[in-house]
């Protein structure tokens, strides 16, 4: 019972951590953006929509996903850059997805074969439990039996005792008369 309680607090465990893990990606995802505040601003990129620190201005276009615009005199280079480093973060956002999911997907395989061996496991105690219900009947019966035979013999010696004192008569008498 003890692995049953055990698993079950781990499950409890894991549900309450997959319950704050979506939260927090709710709480930090695209489509979280604040009411009133206008093109997508994420309040994590600056303190401001309109924030950079060269003279340009940094813009958050909805149409390309929210994904930054930087508008300036000579701009080309750091939007070029902005993309790079926003290519790369989902890219690593991706392949972290990827182990998430495959990490999931393993532990998913890992609790059907442990679904598999607690059923298996259930199925050896029943037959563990009717084997001892035998067992016992079968101890019961051979109680019986011994005490029966116990009788029998107890019954059996008075019957020798007899025979014996018979045949000590008969002894007794035949050397007295015969001798």
């Amino acid at each position: 019972m003890t692995a049953t309680k055990d698993f079950k607090e781990v499950l409890t465990l894991r549900t309450e951590n997959l319950k704050a893990h979506s939260e927090r990606r709710n709480l930090f995802s695209k489509d979280s953006s604040k009411p009133g505040m206008k093109g997508g601003y994420k309040p994590l990129f600056g303190d401001s929509p309109s924030s950079t620190g060269a003279g340009g201005s940094l813009q958050f276009n909805s149409n390309n996903g929210g994904l930054p615009t930087h508008q300036s005199q000579g701009g080309g280079q750091q939007q070029l850059a902005l993309v790079a480093n926003n290519s790369n973060y989902m890219q690593s956002r991706q392949e972290a997805l990827q182990n998430v999911e495959s990490t999931i997907a393993e532990l998913g395989g890992i609790f059907q074969q442990l679904a598999t061996m607690v059923q298996e496991q259930g199925e050896m105690a029943i037959r563990i439990d009717e084997n001892i219900d035998e067992t016992m009947s079968n101890v019961d019966m051979a109680q019986t039996h011994l005490l029966k035979y116990l009788n029998n013999i107890s019954s059996n010696r008075w019957l020798i005792m007899k025979i014996f004192f018979v045949l000590m008569v008969f002894l007794v008498i035949f050397v007295v008369f015969v001798a």
